[in-house]
């Protein structure tokens, strides 16, 4: 009898080692997935726009998916422009996040009392958004 307790336990180990290497496997898929397939790496794109004192609009694209929309004009009026820049970070662009970049339209609405920066950041925006649109070979219709 003790020899065939013996078969029993290398079947076990075997066993064993199989789900050990199935689970390494599966844990290991997707880095070496996105590692050869590039995906995962954000790419970052950038424009500008003429307002008062210059408006800088930064997109991040990562699997094709919106992951980071910000708007920087330090140098615009304080009491409007930038105002209308927190505006834009705080409640415009974070509607967009995750959002598929062939999906988003170049329109962005103007905020009340900054018609000079709404348009910068506007320019800018559908500036980035047409350089992501076209890296990934996107053919949408612009809004």
């Amino acid at each position: 009898m003790a020899v065939q307790a013996e078969p029993n336990k290398k079947g076990i180990i075997s066993l064993a080692v199989i789900i050990v290497l199935m689970i390494l496997v599966t844990a290991l898929s997707n880095p070496i997935y996105q590692a050869l397939s590039k995906k995962g790496d954000g790419v970052t794109y950038t424009a500008s726009g003429q307002g008062y004192g210059g408006v800088i609009i930064t997109l991040t694209v990562e699997d094709e998916r919106i992951s980071d929309l910000t708007a920087q004009g330090e140098f615009e009026t304080p009491a409007i422009g930038q105002k209308a820049i927190a505006q834009y970070n705080e409640t415009i662009f974070p509607k967009l996040s995750d959002a598929y970049i062939d999906e988003v339209s170049t329109h962005l609405d103007a905020v009340s009392g900054a018609t000079i920066t709404s348009g910068a950041v506007s320019a800018g925006f559908q500036e980035v958004v047409e350089q992501a649109q076209a890296a990934l070979g996107s053919n949408v219709m612009k809004n």
